[in-house]
């Protein structure tokens, strides 16, 4: 695996002949160094080309009559040629189809795209450089970035095929690799703690049934069928690492769509914690997330499915620290007496487990004095005599109440001090940062939809390329593939 992680930063010394032959060729080029710089990487590039198609070419005339893929035998078919793609442009490749022995009309396998690695007509090189692209921008950006760096890529519609087609590829085999790519990244030794969370965002997708038919007749172009956004919810997954302060370290993150469902990854959020602990020792494994009870039925899930208990299960501080502000802002006469009170009860909670049974206790009386005494002009509580207004609206007693009964049925979710103390994370940071990395920046941009054969190998090549694990998920996509030939 380490060889495989090198692969990609592999130099190579350029001979002092081949230099010298190449400025020659370069001479006759005049103009600005702009000019002479451009001209030198086209030349480059068809120097790159050239080779590849000559490789390819020399590769192609060196298999027996019969090969063996996968256990099976292959007899020669037929020859033809084929062109494939590259970084550096189109090449044009003699080779021969092999078709399966003792079945009629079997399958045919093409010995030479899976010893050279070839996938989607498309060598290794220009397929991973698409599967990042995919996984980072819309191909047109990375097709622009392509050209601007004096690269020569195929069509549009082109490299959507290769993306989606070896992302589908990729998402089939992530489970079974991810084992060994985990074993192969580097231990924390700073690592005190593990903290996971679940959260789901919105993606706008066209609706079941908007799809275009297969055509029949000869295409006449024309506008095309509307389509139904709704937006649907996305399933978001994370593994932290955190030191002794409660920092991250490094998160890994996973993603679903809506119609997968969040049921492979809460599995792989199980699997990354249990390697975790078997690497790093008996880590504490802390839940951090915000309150929707749907979240809080996926860890339900994951522990009672694979064993796991939770050291400490917390509801986000920040979602709790938005609740608290508006309240405090209801209940004030002015801003400074609302930053002062939720100051003091930040500092509340940051000091006590039962901090927010007293809160809550704290809010209630004031709505009980309110309700009952304020209309006999009975002074309020003490607490709240210099702090409160003296009539509140429907509309704000009504929004008080709605927090009230959140803090209450959630302050066993906020035991922030004991957190604290242990250092412990208290914020969901990673899971909503990765709402926002890996689906808001990527698949919610001005104008977009996402058909599912789309969303999907492009959501799950996100997650991985942002996990720093698309290279070795795509090394182990071309071994294994590289690997089923074998001499008859």
């Amino acid at each position: 695996m380490e060889a495989i992680r090198n692969e990609a930063t592999v130099k190579v010394e350029c001979p002092r002949e081949l230099l010298e032959r190449f400025d020659d060729a370069l001479r006759a080029v005049k103009g600005t160094f702009e000019h002479r710089e451009a001209a030198a990487l086209a030349l480059g590039n068809e120097l790159v080309r050239q080779w590849i198609e000559h490789d390819l070419n020399e590769m192609a005339q060196h298999f027996a009559a019969e090969v063996v893929v996968d256990g099976q035998r292959y007899h020669w078919h037929a020859e033809g040629t084929r062109h494939y793609h590259t970084l550096c442009g189109p090449v044009e490749v003699r080779r021969a189809s092999y078709r399966q022995v003792g079945v009629h009309n079997g399958p045919t396998v093409v010995p030479l795209e899976l010893r050279a690695g070839l996938r989607e007509n498309a060598t290794p090189a220009l397929a991973f450089s698409v599967l990042q692209g995919f996984a980072e921008r819309p191909l047109r950006h990375y097709q622009a970035e392509m050209a601007a760096a004096h690269r020569d890529v195929p069509s549009r519609s082109t490299l959507e095929r290769m993306g989606k087609r070896i992302g589908d590829a990729i998402q089939a085999i992530v489970t079974e690799v991810e084992p060994e790519i985990r074993n192969a990244e580097p231990t924390q030794r700073a690592a005190r703690s593990i903290s996971i969370g679940f959260d789901r965002t919105t993606v706008p997708m066209a609706e079941p049934g908007t799809t275009p038919t297969r055509r029949s007749r000869p295409y006449v172009r024309r506008a095309p069928h509307p389509v139904t956004v709704a937006y649907r919810m996305a399933y978001i997954g994370t593994v932290s690492l955190h030191d002794g302060e409660g920092t991250v370290l490094v998160s890994k993150r996973f993603a679903a769509t809506p119609l997968q469902g969040p049921a492979d990854i809460v599995d792989r959020v199980a699997e990354e914690v249990r390697h975790l602990r078997t690497r790093h020792g008996a880590l504490p494994m802390n839940v951090v997330q915000d309150g929707a009870p749907e979240l809080w039925n996926l860890v339900a899930q994951l522990c009672a499915r694979h064993g796991l208990a939770p050291t400490c299960k917390l509801i986000d501080r920040f979602h709790v620290n938005q609740r608290l502000a508006e309240v405090c802002k209801l209940l004030t006469y002015d801003e400074p007496a609302a930053r002062e009170l939720r100051e003091s009860w930040g500092k509340y909670l940051d000091r006590s487990d039962t901090a927010m049974s007293r809160i809550v206790r704290r809010i209630d009386e004031l709505l009980l004095h309110l309700l009952l005494g304020a209309l006999d002009d009975d002074p309020p509580p003490a607490f709240w005599k210099t702090r409160a207004r003296h009539r509140l609206s429907s509309e704000s007693q009504r929004i008080i109440s709605g927090h009230v009964e959140y803090f209450r049925n959630h302050r066993h979710l906020m035991r922030y001090a004991t957190s604290l103390r242990c250092g412990y994370p208290i914020g969901s940071g990673p899971t909503e940062g990765a709402c926002k990395s890996v689906v808001t920046m990527r698949f919610k941009r001005s104008g977009q939809r996402w058909f599912e054969a789309g969303l999907a190998p492009c959501l799950s090549l996100r997650a991985l390329h942002l996990s720093e694990r698309l290279r070795p998920c795509f090394a182990r996509l071309q071994a294994s593939r590289i690997a089923t030939l074998a001499a008859a």
